[in-house]
């Protein structure tokens, strides 16, 4: 069996000793999941609660800070002040229930500071079954979406040159109509190649995220490009982009994170660092609560 790799730790239970000292931790103020209730944070705002860092889904580029008992509204797209939330050198950000809008630009922002950070993930384990059967999602995830639009901090003024190829690369979830709806709004459409999390969080979800975008793949006629990364590995994710890269080495990547939220921090840490050839398209889910079940395992990822 392969071991995971050196710069991730998992957890079975997270507690207060897990947090490095003089780390500052960064979460929501109110998660909807019972995975996001994590007692660490709890005990850290009663040891240490300058250590604590609570954020509220305020807009589309803004966020409520709530950190001993002050509340301060922050701009998502000012680096200056998301690198200024700590002065601490390590930061540990819980991404597990912040929506990608905030974790992925206060992640680029400590990564681009030179801070020691480290991203939390909590597996579910399991979802909440959409009611309809007539869905073609097997899983009920999201309310709606907000549509197409950068994330704050990662727009870009220009993508590919007239003359240079592209293509759309899709990292594969539950909710099969998110990558095609993504990919009309480029034109003309890109090749299309797939990233399915493999090994998945449970034996069965590989098979489940290809069947629920089989019409995706079908259109786009890319079944035989498709490319595996494990699902809770963002490592694995950046160098799936890393290889694609490789092997189409004059194209532009347009990189549509709608799977797994670690493949999610995988293409936000290579699009940091590729920023020439690169551009994250995302659609913004208005999440379900309550929409997964219990509480799996807890993956620490490190990036030093």
């Amino acid at each position: 069996m392969k071991l995971p790799p050196t710069h991730t730790l998992r957890y079975d239970s997270f507690r207060l000793t897990d947090v490095q000292v003089d780390e500052t931790v960064i979460s929501i103020e109110t998660p909807l999941e019972e995975r996001g209730r994590i007692d660490a944070w709890n005990d850290l705002r009663r040891s240490d609660a300058d250590r604590l860092i609570l954020l509220r889904d305020t807009g589309p580029d803004t966020a409520m800070v709530v950190s001993n008992g002050e509340h301060q509204s922050i701009l998502l797209s000012d680096e200056a002040q998301l690198v200024a939330l700590s002065k601490n050198e390590k930061i540990l950000i819980d991404i597990t229930a912040l929506p990608h809008h905030i974790w992925a630009p206060i992640f680029q922002s400590f990564i681009k500071a030179g801070k020691k950070v480290r991203a939390l993930y909590v597996e579910p384990d399991g979802y909440k079954t959409h009611p309809s059967p007539a869905s073609a999602n097997l899983f009920d995830l999201s309310i709606s979406f907000g549509g197409l639009s950068p994330l704050p901090g990662f727009a870009k003024l220009s993508g590919p040159s007239d003359d240079e190829p592209a293509l759309f690369v899709a990292f594969l979830g539950f909710e099969g109509n998110r990558a095609e709806r993504i990919i009309n709004q480029l034109e003309p459409p890109p090749r299309v190649i797939p990233i399915v999390g493999a090994p998945g969080f449970q034996i069965n979800y590989p098979a489940i995220t290809v069947a629920c975008n089989r019409a995706f793949l079908g259109d786009f006629d890319c079944n035989s490009d498709i490319r595996l990364a494990k699902a809770s590995c963002p490592f694995e994710a950046y160098e799936a982009l890393a290889s694609i890269r490789r092997d189409f080495p004059d194209h532009y990547l347009y990189i549509a994170p709608v799977g797994t939220r670690p493949h999610a921090l995988g293409a936000i840490r290579y699009a940091i660092a590729n920023e020439s050839h690169c551009e994250i398209l995302f659609d913004h889910p208005v999440r379900q609560s309550n929409r997964t079940n219990g509480r799996g395992i807890i993956h620490v990822f490190s990036f030093i």
